[in-house]
C-alpha cells in the first residue's frame, strides 16, 4: 500500500495551501474530506511519496479496534439527505441551502425541477448539489411522471422532500408512499386562503395579518398538518406585490425551521395524520 501513489485512501486533490482550509471546508459539506499530507519539492535520489508514521498508524489503529471492539461505531454523516422540488427562481431553496450548512441534521442532496434552465437550478450547482431536470411535458400521465420522481428520489437515498414553488400537484400514491417526509410552504396562514393567488385573496378579504405555513403533504392541497407557522401584517397601500416581498422574508425563516424540526425527530406526523412533538 506504501508504493501506491494514492495509499489506498481513494481520491487525493492537491490544492493551493493558502486555498486548503476554505476547500477543505467546502468539500466536508457534500463528502467526508480530509487534509491528509502536503507537497514538498522532490531532491534527487528521494522517495516520490514519504509516509510518515505510517506503521504507528497502523498499530494504533489494531489497538484500537480491539479495545473498542465491543462499542458501536458511530456513522461519519448522521445528516438527512433531502431533495428539494422546484419550478423556478428557487428563493426557498436557497434559504434550505444555507440553513443546511450550518445543520446538524440536514443535507441537501439533490434539487429536481420539472422545468429547465430556471434559476433554481443554478443556485444548486453553484452549491455543488446534483440536479435532474424531470420535465412534466414529457410523460404521458401524472402517474407516469410522479414515478420517474419517486426512482430518482430512491436512487438518491432520499429520506425528505421539500417542495419549494414547485408548480405540480402530487399524486395520491406519490403522496401516500411518502407520508409524513414530504413538506410543502403556502404564503398564507393555513387554513385560510389556500390555493393559488394567496396574496390577491388577502387583499380582497381585507384581513388585517396573513404569513406562511410549513405543513406536510397531503392529498388534498394546502390541508396537510401545519409544522410552522410565521404572521405578517398587511400594511395600508400593500400590493400583492409589496405583500409577496414581505411574506417571502418569513418564509426563509419558516422552512428551515420546520425542515430541521422534521430532520431532527422532534416533529413527526403520527397515524392518526396529526402532529406529534418529541417529548424530552
Amino acid at each position: 500500500m506504501a508504493r501506491t501513489f494514492n495509499c489506498g485512501i481513494g481520491a487525493i486533490l492537491i490544492v493551493d495551501k493558502e486555498k486548503s482550509d476554505q476547500i477543505l471546508k467546502e468539500l466536508q459539506l457534500q463528502e467526508q474530506a480530509w487534509q491528509i499530507g502536503r507537497v514538498v519539492q522532490h531532491g534527487t535520489g528521494q522517495s516520490q511519496v514519504l509516509i510518515e508514521n505510517l506503521m504507528h498508524s497502523l498499530h494504533s489503529r489494531e489497538m484500537s479496534t480491539s479495545k473498542d471492539a465491543d462499542m458501536q461505531q458511530k456513522p461519519q454523516d448522521t445528516k438527512i439527505p433531502v431533495a428539494v422540488l422546484i419550478s423556478g427562481t428557487g428563493t426557498n431553496l436557497q434559504a434550505l441551502i444555507d440553513h443546511a450548512k450550518e445543520s446538524a441534521c440536514v443535507k441537501i442532496a439533490l434539487v429536481i425541477s420539472n422545468k429547465p434552465g430556471v434559476e433554481g437550478l443554478k443556485k444548486a450547482a453553484r452549491a455543488g448539489i446534483p440536479t435532474r431536470i424531470i420535465d412534466h411535458k414529457l410523460y404521458g400521465s401524472r402517474a407516469e411522471f410522479d414515478s420517474t420522481i419517486d426512482k430518482v428520489l430512491e436512487e438518491f437515498s432520499i429520506k425528505l422532500v421539500c417542495l419549494a414553488g414547485f408548480m405540480r400537484i402530487l399524486s395520491g400514491p406519490f403522496v401516500r408512499k411518502w407520508q409524513g417526509k414530504i413538506l410543502n410552504i403556502h404564503p398564507s396562514l393555513l387554513p385560510s386562503f389556500k390555493g393559488v393567488n394567496a396574496h390577491k385573496q388577502v387583499l380582497q378579504a381585507g384581513v388585517q395579518l396573513t404569513g406562511c405555513t410549513v405543513h406536510f403533504v397531503a392529498e388534498e392541497v394546502d390541508a396537510g398538518a401545519i409544522i410552522v407557522q410565521e404572521a405578517v401584517p398587511v400594511k395600508a397601500g400593500d400590493t400583492e406585490e409589496t405583500l409577496s416581498e414581505r411574506v417571502k422574508e418569513a418564509e426563509h425563516r419558516a422552512y428551515p425551521a420546520a425542515l430541521e424540526l422534521v430532520a431532527s425527530g422532534a416533529v413527526r406526523l403520527g397515524e392518526d395524520c396529526k402532529i406529534q412533538f418529541k417529548h424530552v
